[in-house]
């Protein structure tokens, strides 16, 4: 009797998957008879069907989809009684291609779970006291994950290209380092530049391009590499070692935009930070770019103190024309900040002596800045500290190159044979100053010059390993037949002191 009742509800399953539903003027047709009423909500995603033999009998099913991600979305049916005292849920399925969905709900529930009979709606006990799992729960856990990952990317805070404030950018324009940029705008965007990415058809093995894209460390150290693998990409986690498969949501292509590379990679970041390659957050990036500006500043501040340069000092300059103007002078006798990426002196860089700023009152009272240059003959005199003054005076000198105070990189020996100065006006600290020849000195590169009144230019004293007898003969030239060879001969120009006996013979001559 057992095994004659489960054939006797096979075969009623079995005409029933052969009978037709259709659905007209909202109605549910069963082989062409109309057995069911369905009403469709304004969202067009909940059904209510009723019995058309009984109205009170009846079910609402509402249709609910969650997107996954780009590529992948879960449907499934809420199916409650009318008076909403049971419920149970179903995924949803298209028994027949239909772009109706009144028509595939009730051909699910017809089909599936024989709910939808000759009687109208039927067997309702049968199918809410099956138990079955909580699609939406599932599906809510989902949306928490989501919510979590979502949240978690937020502290990431990142841009793919743009002039902001970066933590990821591409690789370097192979223009960058040309006119069309200035140091400024360089140096803004290489600081702002934690991580870079490359993008590419690269063609190994395979006979034909694969995408591979790599995320490395300013360094060069790699820290994510991802390769196409049929549509999908498999991505390793360099340091930790762990891989992942996805499907993109960007179909990449060597045709595609800027924008699509753009979105292709931070989808890249995003699933790589979730399966655990952590990188360096915005806020992070400007706590380490702010460490980095206050390290900069402070050894600018010491490189200032230790350099010849003057800073917002009392005293006065003179102009060619006597008139005197008191108030804070700065000058730059020599460049102070990082030296070039390949360790040379930048011997045409800023900060060379030639120019002085005076900030002093106008007529109004008002503070204005007066810039003074060397080739106009000037003289500034600086206050110091015990009431002394230290003068400084324009000369037109052919300076050469010395090395530098650092010990950096200049090679000497290659410069030997030649000399990279031309004369020019700068200025020279006052050392000692009279009617006949007076001695300045070259701050920067701590060498002395001697002037004469009869001589246009200054003299520069630089005696070059070597170079010791074509250095006296320029000098006897200079000082002409004011002083004999042998005198010469006998002053130590390595010191102050020499100077002064130069200065002393020449003076007793004249």
């Amino acid at each position: 009797m057992k095994n004659f009742i489960v054939l006797f509800v096979f075969c009623i399953s079995l005409f029933s998957f052969g009978q037709k539903i259709k659905e007209d003027k909202d109605q549910i047709l069963l082989d062409g008879t109309a057995i069911a009423k369905v009403e469709k909500d304004k969202t067009g995603t909940q059904f209510t069907y009723t019995s058309l033999s009984n109205p009170s009998v009846g079910i609402i099913a509402n249709l609910k989809t969650y997107k996954i991600d780009a590529q992948n979305s879960k449907s499934w049916l809420v199916v409650t009684t009318l008076d909403g005292s049971r419920k149970s849920e179903v995924n949803f399925e298209l028994m027949s291609f239909t772009l109706n969905y009144k028509k595939a709900v009730a051909e699910l529930l017809a089909k599936k779970y024989n709910l939808f009979t000759a009687n109208g709606i039927d067997n309702l006990d049968a199918f809410f006291s099956e138990d079955r799992p909580s699609i939406s729960g599932e599906m809510d856990k989902l949306k928490d994950a989501g919510k979590a990952d979502e949240k978690e990317l937020a502290t990431l805070n990142y841009q793919i290209h743009s002039t902001e404030k970066l933590v990821f950018s591409g690789e370097v324009p192979e223009d960058a380092f040309t006119s069309k940029y200035n140091d400024a705008e360089r140096k803004e965007f290489m600081s702002k530049v934690v991580a870079k990415y490359n993008v590419a058809m690269v063609q190994n093995s395979s006979p034909y391009p694969v995408l591979n894209i790599e995320i490395s460390s300013l360094s060069g150290r790699v820290l994510v590499k991802a390769v196409d693998r049929g549509g999908k990409l498999v991505v390793a986690l360099t340091q930790s070692g762990k891989t992942f498969t996805y499907t993109p949501s960007v179909v990449y292509t060597t045709r595609s935009t800027t924008a699509e590379t753009e979105r292709l990679v931070k989808e890249l970041v995003d699933k790589s930070y979730l399966n655990g390659q952590k990188y360096m957050t915005l806020s992070e990036a400007e706590v380490l770019l702010d460490a980095k500006k206050a390290d900069s500043a402070t050894k600018l501040e010491e490189a200032k103190l230790n350099s010849s340069n003057i800073y917002d000092k009392k005293g006065y300059a003179i102009d060619q024309k006597g008139e005197k103007l008191e108030g804070q002078l700065s000058i730059d006798f020599e460049k102070v900040g990082p030296k070039s990426s390949n360790g040379m002196v930048d011997l045409d860089s800023a900060g060379d002596g030639k120019a002085v700023k005076v900030v002093a009152k106008n007529e109004k009272g008002n503070l204005r800045t007066y810039n003074y240059k060397a080739k106009e003959n000037v003289l500034f005199s600086i206050l110091n500290d015990d009431n002394t003054e230290t003068k400084f005076r324009a000369l037109l000198v052919k300076l050469e190159s010395t090395a530098p105070r650092d010990n950096s990189s200049l090679d000497l020996g290659a410069l030997a044979g030649a000399s990279l100065a031309s004369a020019s006006w700068k200025f020279f600290k006052e050392v000692q100053y009279t009617d006949k020849m007076s001695i300045y000195e070259d701050l920067p590169s701590k060498t002395y010059v001697i002037k004469i009144p009869t001589q246009e230019k200054g003299f520069q004293i630089l005696v070059k390993k070597g170079k010791e007898d074509k250095f006296l003969n320029k000098l006897k030239e200079y000082v002409g037949d004011s002083i004999a060879s042998s005198d010469l001969e006998k002053i130590d120009f390595s010191n102050l002191e020499g100077l002064k006996n130069l200065t002393d013979l020449y003076s007793n001559f004249k």
